[in-house]
């Protein structure tokens, strides 16, 4: 733990939380593009959103966040799919569970549930995803 305090970058927290608002915007508004304009159903539309929001994150975080341009997209790639893909699947179920059972409205519980999930993205991707090694 005193390792993780050690390498706590401020600025990296500022530029993912940039990136956060980017994500959360491509999500919404994909999710919300789809549902209101598409006339698809919500629980598509948001599945749909995180999807597209997933490709926007992997650009934006190796390019932008954590700079790890000199670390190798073969190693980087599939941990962050199998950590983004285990995180959407909490997110969407959390979706579906705040929506559909507590009828949380779809754009409000989307907010609730990528905010709650922000810090230990920011943990998981800082330390052990985009670390240089």
């Amino acid at each position: 733990m005193a390792n993780l305090r050690q390498r706590f970058n401020p600025a990296a927290l500022l530029r993912f939380a940039m990136g956060g608002v980017l994500s959360a915007g491509t999500t919404l508004g994909t999710t919300a593009l789809f549902h209101e304009l598409g006339s698809i159903q919500e629980h598509i539309a948001a599945a749909a959103g995180l999807a597209i929001a997933l490709v926007v994150n992997f650009t934006v975080l190796r390019l932008f966040v954590f700079r790890a341009s000199g670390v190798s997209v073969v190693r980087q790639l599939p941990l962050f799919l199998a950590s983004s893909g285990v995180f959407r699947l909490f997110e969407y179920g959390a979706f579906l569970l705040l929506n559909m059972l507590l009828h949380v409205q779809y754009l409000v519980a989307l907010v609730l549930v990528l905010g709650t999930s922000f810090l230990l993205k920011f943990v998981l991707f800082d330390n052990f995803i985009f670390r240089r090694s």
